[in-house]
């Protein structure tokens, strides 16, 4: 994607860029991911692939985040989760998301002719003191498949005692939309196309079907 390339040619190290992230992450996540967002092609995630498609999610989340701030500075509404230096070093030592990110996996009918979309949204977080941690959930499709990401700084949420964000999406979603991280201690098969979204229902998928304000969550 375009967008990314302004990314990793200006943010990322070599390293990361061609061995880190190309061999360990996008390669593997592309053989995954690639048939099912561009075919449409059936699929039984196991915990493994549950794992890898999270992981995917969770940093293409942070450098579209971070290639949208280079190339809109100031431009947009609402701003998208930045992550830390800690967080990226949680991810680069376990090759995986922080246990407080939240990930679902879902199936949108792009129509072949969207082939990214992307809406981040705040979310604050209650907390044993009262300080506002404030995390995101974004929203974006690779073709037909459809991610939300939950992304917090996991040293606040700690430090403040912050409650666990929504671990479940409205009833009225549940067909359409499941949780694929965190890992659970029996993690079952997710069998993808779940219920589509069709094409004009991206707000309904921003905004959990209404619960959730664009632009502004409630935690």
């Amino acid at each position: 994607m375009d967008v990314l390339r302004v990314v990793l040619k200006d943010a990322l190290c070599r390293p990361c860029n061609s061995g880190w992230l190309g061999g360990m992450v996008e390669k593997p996540a592309a053989r995954l991911l690639a048939p099912m967002a561009v075919d449409r092609q059936p699929r039984t995630l196991d915990a493994a692939d549950q794992r890898l498609a999270a992981f995917w999610a969770a940093k293409t989340v942070f450098l579209l985040e971070l290639a949208l701030r280079q190339m809109h500075p100031g431009q947009r509404e609402v701003e998208g989760y930045a992550a830390s230096d800690v967080e990226l070093a949680w991810m680069r030592t376990h090759n995986e998301p922080h246990w407080r990110t939240m990930v679902w996996l879902g199936c949108y009918d792009c129509e072949k002719s969207k082939p990214v979309c992307y809406e981040p949204s705040s979310a604050v977080l209650p907390t044993a003191d009262g300080f506002p941690v404030v995390g995101h959930l974004a929203t974006f499709t690779l073709g037909y498949v459809v991610f939300q990401v939950f992304s917090v700084d996991f040293l606040a949420a700690e430090q403040h005692q912050a409650k666990i964000w929504n671990t479940h999406v409205p009833a009225s979603l549940s067909k359409h939309l499941v949780r694929i991280w965190p890992k659970q201690l029996v993690t079952p098969d997710v069998s993808w196309p779940m219920q589509q979204f069709a094409s004009d229902e991206w707000r309904r998928i921003v905004t959990w079907d209404g619960v959730l304000r664009p632009g502004g969550l409630n935690g």
